[in-house]
């Protein structure tokens, strides 16, 4: 091979990629890339094959380097114009393109732009009236410097782009998981076949040929129906077919519906809550219990998705005061029970300087024993309410403040009531 004449050597070149002629060279001892044969051989390849995107690098002209990573960069500007010229299709628009398209990931596109774009940046830096070219001759250090940036070598991050609408079987991923990142696009099939010359990690299928993986959609089908199965055991295990547990995983309010009295029944405006009679006309009482919103909001999520992180215990130890092992009502609650409503209360509380440290639900008595019997809980923080007047069922601390007295979570075994 090193016995070739200059334009013979300059032929074979012309029929090879920069990456081919960088493993050629590599082999070689005598192609070196400083030889004076390769660098003709590059200059003719450049000029010549890729004139329509590299005029500005004349061959009469010495200012720029007769090296390997600037026909890489030629091969990226050809592809570049080749991208510029043909239409990309999202998949969605696959009817109405020929058959002959082809199917690719549009993250490849992506990030080939980019790359495209550094390598143009660094072509035309050249681009140099005699002025700067004097100038750039003092600056061949700094250049040195990007030329070891920009790699011929094939990149890992286009490679796993390229690949992206590529199964684990080497088929088509199916739609439903092309997602994000795997987003289909579609290309001219002779822009396609002329880009993968030059970019073989490029992976693409045939519309008019290219269906789905059926193992791939046979494994998502299992794996759906597994996880529906899964879901299913576990509102059943959750719900257990009680009727209050259904209403509490449905509830958007924060509180029962029998907590207060029917708005017209009551002849006020402010709510007031259920007197809670018997049918023969006796008061009876009603209990109800404390639970952290944001700990409901996450058993609401545990019962309905698929996630296997539970809820864990429930933690109000911030509603009990150690030091005189009393209840501690954040003020917004007393607020609330009083008749005003959940916004007011809060309102009201924070222009009071006294926002709670998290906000609380009101769960009945049938929902406080089964979320205990499943999740336990520090406290059992609950009220009665017998005659329209709410009790609670541990005195409040009338010495410490709500977020004073609370301490860290206990040990010892709490009395569900």
């Amino acid at each position: 091979m090193e016995h070739l004449p200059d334009g013979l050597l300059a032929h074979v070149f012309s029929l090879l990629t920069a990456r081919d002629v960088l493993q050629m060279t590599s082999t070689c001892r005598a192609l070196s890339p400083s030889s004076h044969a390769v660098k003709q051989a590059l200059e003719y390849v450049i000029t010549r094959r890729f004139t329509d995107v590299t005029s500005f690098l004349p061959s009469s002209s010495s200012h720029w380097p007769r090296s390997l990573v600037v026909l890489r960069g030629a091969e990226l500007l050809y592809i570049k114009e080749l991208l510029s010229k043909s239409t990309t299709h999202s998949y969605e628009e696959a009817a109405s393109c020929s058959p002959n398209c082809v199917v690719v990931s549009r993250s490849w596109l992506g990030a080939y732009k980019k790359r495209c774009q550094a390598f143009e940046h660094f072509l035309l830096q050249f681009r140099r009236t005699k002025r700067q070219q004097r100038r750039q001759n003092a600056s061949k250090k700094k250049d040195m410097l990007t030329l070891e940036k920009l790699k011929i070598a094939p990149h890992s991050s286009l490679a796993e782009a390229g690949a992206m609408v590529v199964c684990s079987h080497d088929a088509l991923l199916p739609a439903a998981q092309c997602v994000g990142r795997s987003r289909r696009a579609i290309l001219n099939g002779d822009v396609f076949r002329a880009i993968t010359v030059y970019a073989p990690e490029l992976r693409g299928f045939t519309l008019k040929s290219c269906s789905d993986c059926m193992v791939c959609v046979r494994e998502q089908e299992n794996r759906e129906l597994e996880a529906e199965e899964k879901k299913r055991m576990r509102f059943e295990r959750e719900i257990a077919g009680s009727d209050e547990m259904l209403e509490l995983l449905q509830r958007k309010n924060g509180f029962p519906k029998g907590l207060f009295s029917p708005m017209d029944l009551a002849g006020s405006r402010r709510q007031q809550l259920a007197p809670h009679l018997s049918m023969n006309g006796r008061s009876k009482h009603a209990t109800y219990f404390l639970v952290p919103k944001k700990w409901l909001n996450k058993w609401r999520k545990f019962v309905r998705s698929q996630e296997d992180e539970a809820p864990g215990p429930v933690l109000n130890a911030e509603l009990v005061c150690l030091s005189h092992q009393r209840t501690i009502v954040p003020p917004y609650v007393s607020m609330f029970l009083s008749g005003f409503t959940l916004e007011q209360s809060l309102k009201a509380t924070q222009i009071l300087g006294s926002k709670p440290a998290r906000q609380y639900e009101i769960v009945t008595f049938g929902e406080w024993e089964a979320l205990y019997d499943r999740y336990c809980a520090e406290f059992a923080i609950g009220f009665d309410v017998v005659n329209g007047a709410y009790h609670w069922r541990t005195q409040e601390c009338q010495i410490c403040n709500y977020g004073m007295g609370g301490g860290p979570s206990s040990n010892q075994p709490n009395p569900r009531r």
